[in-house]
C-alpha cells in the first residue's frame, strides 16, 4: 500500500508538470509579450556607420538553432572582432518554423554584440512560420542602404510571388543603380553549385532555371557587387559575368561528411577606400576523419533537438512517466480472472417479463445488417412477453409515430453517397429522462460507441447489465475515414471492441468465427454464440404471381436466375463477384441472368464493369429493394451468390437458404459458420476461378441443386426469430441473475 501512496504522490506531480507545460506552451502561442520588427529596429542602428571608417560586415547561414557551434564557438569570434559594424543571417537560423524556436533564436541573436538583420529561409517557413518571421522580423523580402552601399534581401522560399519579386528586384536595382556597392543576400543560391556532394542530392538551390537565369543577368546588369546564399553547411565561391557569387552557410546544422568546403563558418566582408575585401572565419575542428565528423554531426543534431524542445522533451518524458506507472498499477494491481463460483443461477425464476433497453447508432430508416438483426429481435422478444424500447436516432424523414422507439435529436445528419452518418446528440437530457423514466432490468448495445457509449453509462449509473453484440467488423470499413486508415484498421478498431467488451457482462457474437475473433483480441466476458434469426413465417404465404411478375420484369425465361443482396460499397467486395460472372459467361453453356440487389456509393462504378465485362443482358441492377419484398426474390432465384468478405455473420446467406437458395461464397468470417460445403452451398477462397467453377458446377447439375436447394431450405429452419429471442431471453436471465448476486456480495462488503 505505502508503494502505490507513493506512487500516487508521484502521478499526481507528473500530471501537475505536464499541465504547466501545457499552460506555458498556450501562454508562449497566445499571451506571451512577443519581440515585433527586429529588423527595423536593428537597421535605424545602423545609420552612423561608414562615413570615413568604412564598413565591416558578418555574413552567415544555416544558424538552426545549432547553439553549441554558433553561441560556444562563432558567436565569440563575432563579439572578439572590434572591426564589425553589423551581423547578416542569410536564413535558416532556426530548424523550424515554430514558435518555440522562433523565440530561441532571439535569445541567441541578443548576446551578439552588433545589430543583426535577419534574411529569411525555407526553414522559417516551415510549419506555417512564414506569419512568424514577418511578425517578429518584418517583410520577407527588403532593402536598405548605408551610405554608398545599398544591400538588397530577397525571398527565396516560394512564399512570396515570382511574378512581384521579379518587378521589385528591377526596381530596387534601377532605383539604387549609382551606388557604388551593391549587396544581393538570399537563402537559396542563383546557380547550381558543381559538386558532387549530398549537397545537389539536397537540391538546395532555386529549382526555377529561368529564374536563376533571370537572377544572374540582372545582377550583372547593374553591376551588382556580390550575392551572398547559404543553401547548404558549406563554403562554395563563384563568379558569373563579373559578378562574385559565395556560397556560405557554415554558422550550425550537420557537416557533409566527404566534402572539405563544408565547414565552420562565417563571411567578413569589408568596405573601405573603394576597395573591397572578402575573408572566410573558419572555425577549427578537432579533426576531418569523417567518422569524427558523422559523429560530431550526430551530437550537434541532437544537442539542438534537445536544446530546442526542452519543453518538449520534458512534456515526453512526463508522458513516459505517466505510462510507466499506469504499466506498473496493471501489473501489480491484482484480477481474479475465473468466475465466481458463489453466483449460481440453480433457484433463479426465468419466468419473469422483462423490460430490455436497446441502444443503436442507426435504425429504420436506414437499412442495414444492424437495424434488421435489432427490429427481428426486439419482435421475437414482444411474442415471449417481454417489453423492449429502442433508443435510436431522429433521422429527418422519420415522421410515423413508432412503439416502443426513443427517437433522439440529432447534432448532425449528413448524408452522402457513401454512407449516412445520423449522429446523435447525447448530450441531450431528454435520452437520460425517458431512460430513467422506465425501469428497466438489463441493457442491450449494438455499437462500442456513441451511442453504445451512452446506453453503457446509464446502464452503469442503474447498476444494470448490460449485454453487447458484435455485429460489425470495423477494420473492414477504415476506408471511409480521412485519414489515419492502417491505424483504426489495425490498431484502434479492434482495440476499441475489446476495452467496449470487457466494460460489458456479456457479448454475443453472431458465429464461431466471430467468437474467435474476440477472443484473439483479449476479450475475457462470457461470449454466446447467436446468429440474428430469419422470419419463416415470410415464405409461407409468397403468392406465385409474385414470382412471375419478377421473372417478367427482368425478361427470364428458361434461363438459370442468379441473385446476390448486398450494400454496393468497396468493403462488398462486388468487382470480385462481376469478374467471376464474366468467366461464368464464357465458360458455362448454361444461359443465366444474375440480380444484384441493393444501393451505395459504388453503383456507378459497378455498372462501369458491367459494360466493360459485356454482361449488360445478363446482370442487372434491381436497386434496393424493401427486406420484406426481397424474399420474393431468393423464392425466384435459383442459387444465391455472395462475395463480401467484411461480414461478422451471414445473414442474407440464411434469408436465402430459407428461400431454397444454395450458396456460393468466399469462405470469411460471415460465411464459415453457415455454409457446410456440398450440403447447403459452397465456400471457396478467394479466387475467381474456384468461385466461378462452383457456381457452374451447380448450374449444370440439376439434380445436385435441387438436393442442395432442399438441404438450405432444411438449414434455415433451425434460425428463426423465435429460436434466436429464446436464447437471447436465457442470456438476459443468467445476466440479471449473475447482476444481482454481484451486488448482493458488494453489499456484504461494504458493510
Amino acid at each position: 500500500m505505502k508503494k502505490f501512496s507513493i506512487l500516487k504522490i508521484i502521478l499526481f506531480l507528473d500530471i501537475l508538470l505536464m499541465t504547466i507545460i501545457l499552460m506555458y506552451r498556450i501562454n508562449i502561442s497566445f499571451f506571451s509579450n512577443k519581440y515585433e520588427s527586429e529588423n527595423y529596429y536593428n537597421l535605424q542602428k545602423l545609420d552612423d556607420i561608414y562615413k570615413d571608417d568604412g564598413i565591416s560586415f558578418a555574413v552567415l547561414g544555416n544558424i538552426k538553432n545549432s547553439i553549441n557551434i554558433f553561441d560556444r564557438d562563432i558567436m565569440q569570434k563575432i563579439n572578439n572582432d572590434q572591426e564589425l559594424d553589423f551581423v547578416v543571417s542569410t536564413g535558416n537560423g532556426v530548424r523550424s518554423g515554430s514558435e518555440d524556436k522562433y523565440i530561441i533564436l532571439e535569445k541567441t541573436l541578443n548576446k551578439i554584440n552588433v545589430p543583426t538583420i535577419v534574411g529569411i529561409g525555407d526553414n522559417e517557413v516551415s510549419d506555417d512560420g512564414a506569419m512568424r518571421f514577418y511578425e517578429h522580423y518584418g517583410p520577407l523580402f527588403f532593402s536598405y542602404t548605408i551610405d554608398d552601399a545599398f544591400f538588397l534581401f530577397i525571398d527565396t522560399t516560394g512564399t512570396t510571388s515570382e511574378v512581384l519579386l521579379r518587378e521589385w528586384i528591377l526596381d530596387e536595382l534601377e532605383t539604387h543603380n549609382d551606388f557604388t556597392y551593391k549587396f544581393v543576400f538570399m537563402n537559396r543560391p542563383a546557380f547550381i553549385i558543381e559538386d558532387k556532394t549530398l549537397l545537389n542530392s539536397e537540391n538546395n538551390h532555386i529549382e526555377d532555371e529561368a529564374y536563376r537565369t533571370f537572377l544572374t543577368n540582372t545582377f550583372s546588369k547593374y553591376n551588382v557587387t556580390a550575392v551572398f546564399s547559404s543553401g547548404s553547411v558549406i563554403h562554395y565561391e563563384k563568379n558569373i559575368a563579373g559578378v562574385d557569387y559565395f556560397n556560405s552557410g557554415g554558422a550550425g546544422g550537420e557537416l557533409i561528411v566527404n566534402d572539405e568546403n563544408s565547414f565552420y563558418h562565417y563571411m567578413k566582408v569589408t568596405v573601405k577606400d573603394g576597395i573591397v575585401d572578402y575573408s572566410v572565419v573558419k572555425q577549427e575542428t578537432l579533426s576531418n576523419n569523417p567518422f569524427y565528423r558523422v559523429m560530431q554531426n550526430i551530437w550537434v543534431y541532437i544537442h539542438a533537438l534537445f536544446y530546442t524542445n526542452f519543453i518538449n522533451s520534458t512534456l515526453l518524458g512526463c508522458l513516459l512517466i505517466l505510462l510507466v506507472i499506469l504499466l506498473y498499477y496493471k501489473i501489480f494491481n491484482d484480477i481474479d480472472y475465473y468466475p465466481d463460483f458463489e453466483d449460481s443461477d440453480d433457484d433463479f425464476n426465468q419466468t419473469n417479463k422483462l423490460n430490455v433497453a436497446m441502444f443503436t447508432n442507426n435504425y429504420y430508416p436506414f437499412i442495414g445488417g444492424v437495424p434488421i438483426s435489432i427490429k427481428r429481435l426486439a419482435i421475437g422478444l414482444s411474442k415471449l412477453g417481454h417489453q423492449v424500447t429502442i433508443f435510436a436516432p431522429m433521422y429527418p424523414e422519420n415522421n410515423e409515430d413508432e412503439c416502443n422507439v426513443v427517437r433522439c435529436k440529432l447534432l448532425v445528419y449528413h448524408h452522402s453517397k457513401e454512407f449516412d452518418f445520423a449522429i446523435v446528440n447525447i448530450l441531450s437530457k431528454k435520452i437520460n429522462q425517458a431512460f430513467l423514466s422506465q425501469n428497466f432490468d438489463i441493457v442491450h448495445l449494438h455499437h462500442p460507441f456513441w451511442m453504445g457509449k451512452k446506453g453503457m453509462m446509464l446502464a452503469k449509473l442503474s447498476l444494470l447489465p448490460i449485454i453487447f453484440t458484435y455485429h460489425t467488423r470495423y477494420e473492414k470499413y477504415s476506408h471511409y475515414l480521412p485519414l489515419f486508415q492502417k491505424t483504426f484498421q489495425n490498431l484502434f478498431s479492434h482495440h476499441m471492441i475489446k476495452k467496449f467488451s470487457q466494460n460489458c457482462d456479456g457479448v454475443i457474437a453472431p458465429t464461431t468465427t466471430a467468437k474467435e475473433y474476440l477472443e484473439n483480441i483479449g476479450v475475457s466476458k462470457e461470449k454466446f454464440i447467436l446468429p440474428t434469426g430469419i422470419n419463416i413465417d415470410l415464405y409461407q404465404n409468397i403468392n406465385p404471381d409474385d414470382i412471375k411478375n419478377i421473372k417478367e420484369k427482368y425478361h427470364i425465361n428458361d434461363e438459370m436466375l442468379l441473385c446476390s443482396v448486398s450494400r454496393l460499397s468497396k468493403e462488398k467486395n462486388i468487382y470480385f463477384l462481376l469478374d467471376g460472372l464474366k468467366y461464368i459467361h464464357e465458360q458455362s453453356k448454361v444461359k443465366f441472368k444474375c440480380l444484384l440487389i441493393g444501393d451505395g456509393p459504388e453503383k456507378q462504378n459497378i455498372n462501369n464493369k458491367i459494360k466493360e465485362n459485356h454482361l449488360e443482358e445478363v446482370v442487372y441492377l434491381t436497386g434496393s429493394i424493401p427486406n420484406d419484398e426481397v424474399i420474393k426474390y431468393y423464392t425466384a432465384s435459383d442459387i444465391f451468390i455472395f462475395s463480401s468478405v467484411s461480414e461478422t455473420q451471414g445473414m442474407v446467406l440464411l434469408e436465402a437458404m430459407a428461400g431454397k437458395c444454395p450458396i456460393v461464397a468466399i469462405r470469411s468470417s460471415g460465411t464459415d459458420d453457415v455454409i457446410i460445403n456440398n450440403y447447403n452451398g459452397f465456400k471457396t477462397k478467394k479466387e475467381v476461378t474456384s468461385w466461378a467453377q462452383k457456381v457452374i458446377y451447380l448450374m449444370e447439375n440439376e439434380e445436385k441443386l435441387l438436393e442442395m436447394s432442399n438441404n438450405a431450405y432444411e438449414f434455415a429452419q433451425n434460425n428463426s426469430i423465435d429460436a434466436m429471442a429464446k436464447n437471447v431471453q436465457s442470456i438476459y436471465f443468467k445476466k440479471i441473475h449473475q447482476n444481482k448476486v454481484k451486488m448482493h456480495i458488494k453489499k456484504r462488503k461494504d458493510k
